[in-house]
């Protein structure tokens, strides 16, 4: 009985993620309501505060959902051969960086709706901002280590260097997913892969 309950909520509270996700894409972060996330989740505002108590415990699932795409993604049972971020810089070979970009490409149309959203939220959110902030420092810490055992680059210009490389990555992304461009796939990794390259791993 007990795994019965615990799977209904899980049900109500995946109910409640999708339907959010479908109007925050369409009418927007700041423009829904907790009322109407409830009404198209077929539940009641009452319960909707139950599982979040305010909304950026709703952007926190979001992210989980992305964090948990990309875990499968480098998982055992994954089809991606694509090594971790942290060894792909520090390996510093132009390949494996275009490999790597091209795993995470191939999951853009699953997680990008969700990281749309958060960086919608975050524009008009303290608390989202703060959380999303720290979310993408974990990215550009990754590409920091993976400088700072090749021992590559100045410490003090590794940093930069990763935020950079992870705000070109965000960009090309967010574009792709909101279709403001649509360049074409192959050509816009190569093309990232060989910015990053020369950003994270060229010391000529």
């Amino acid at each position: 009985m007990s795994s019965l309950r615990e799977a209904q909520k899980q049900l109500t509270r995946d109910t409640i993620i999708d339907r959010a996700l479908e109007l925050f894409t369409h009418k927007g972060y700041a423009a829904t309501t907790i009322d109407e996330i409830a009404a198209a989740a077929g539940t009641t505002r009452v319960t909707f505060y139950a599982y979040y108590p305010s909304r950026s415990d709703l952007m926190k699932d979001f992210m989980a959902r992305v964090n948990n795409v990309l875990d499968r993604a480098n998982g055992p049972d994954s089809a991606s051969t694509a090594p971790d971020l942290v060894d792909v810089v520090r390996s510093g070979e132009l390949p494996g960086i275009l490999a790597w970009l091209e795993s995470r490409a191939a999951l853009w149309p699953v997680f990008r709706p969700y990281l749309d959203v958060l960086d919608e939220a975050a524009a008009v959110d303290r608390e989202v901002r703060t959380l999303v902030e720290g979310w993408h420092e974990e990215v550009i810490s990754d590409l920091v280590r993976g400088m700072q055992l090749a021992g590559r680059f100045a410490e003090e210009t590794r940093h930069i260097r990763g935020t950079l490389a992870f705000t070109q990555l965000d960009y090309v992304a967010t574009l792709w997913t909101r279709r403001k461009l649509e360049p074409n796939r192959e050509h816009a990794l190569e093309v990232l892969a060989d910015a990053w390259f020369h950003l994270l791993c060229d010391e000529r």
